[in-house]
């Protein structure tokens, strides 16, 4: 099983966090779960797989879209896949798909929502050029050049809750909001509005999403040990070991110890 990641050239790393591809070269013979904890990235993905099922707070395990749109996931969900896994996707900066299709991001949290039915057919052609491409390099072409098209059409500038946004990501969730907005000097119920909008979530929230999101992204690679529970409280932020498991479960639904022992995230099959 394969699942890459790839860097965006430089004029679309504003908006763009990476692209990926996901394939197997022997069919699942049965259904496979792979878990995620939320992120703090949107996306778009293409499937020209086997449809899978995804299971949420929000969503009960039925079929996704072939081609859809999801926005900030508030809690942890569940990929059920089988037969034939072939897709790819654009994982946008948090403020990105807004920034460069205008979409109000609160109406996509929690959401798969089809494709075509927020950017219309032109997806049609672009489905068809990405199942009939002859490689993952070519694949990951036509994403480059759908986001070019549209970064034309858009011509589009980044603003305050961009920059907020991604220094929320950079600094892995452990910012003080209040504080931020202050260097700022912007009013705080305005910010947070236009936050909602771009991002899909309140500044404070979407703060403890990724916190929670870079966290469980080093569990699953190991990059932590068990032992290791009071550094990772004290690095991240954490008041105290109640407040980091209450934290934890309310987003993943599992404490941290049976998180490390008993995850199936996707990271572990990053390559």
């Amino acid at each position: 099983m394969l699942y890459r990641k790839f860097v965006p050239p430089i004029h679309l790393r504003p908006f763009v966090e990476c692209f990926f591809l996901w394939e197997n070269s022997l069919l699942l013979s049965k259904s496979l779960p792979i878990e995620s904890p939320p992120t703090g990235f949107a996306s778009m993905v293409f499937n020209y797989g086997t449809p899978y099922r995804v299971t949420s707070q929000k969503l009960n395990g039925g079929l996704v879209p072939k081609n859809f749109l999801t926005g900030q996931a508030t809690k942890s969900y569940q990929l059920q896949l089988s037969g034939k896994i072939g897709m790819v996707g654009i994982v946008f900066r948090p403020a990105g798909l807004n920034t460069l299709f205008g979409l109000p991001m609160y109406e996509f949290s929690d959401e798969r929502t089809n494709l075509r039915d927020v950017l219309g057919r032109c997806l049609d052609e672009w489905s068809d050029k990405i199942e009939e491409a002859a490689s993952p390099t070519e694949r990951i072409g036509l994403l480059e050049q759908f986001l070019n098209l549209q970064l034309l059409r858009k011509n589009p500038e980044l603003d305050r809750i961009d920059y907020t946004a991604n220094l929320i990501v950079e600094q892995r969730g452990v910012v003080n909001i209040s504080d931020m907005m202050n260097e700022l000097f912007v009013c705080r119920r305005q910010f947070e509005r236009k936050f909602l909008q771009k991002v899909g979530v309140s500044p404070k929230y979407y703060a403890r999403i990724r916190r929670i999101g870079s966290l469980c992204s080093e569990l699953a690679q190991k990059r932590w040990q068990v032992a290791d529970w009071q550094d990772i409280i004290y690095k991240n932020g954490y008041y105290d070991q109640s407040h980091f498991i209450k934290e934890f479960t309310e987003f993943t639904g599992k404490s941290p110890s049976f998180y490390v022992k008993n995850n199936v995230e996707l990271a572990n099959y990053l390559k």
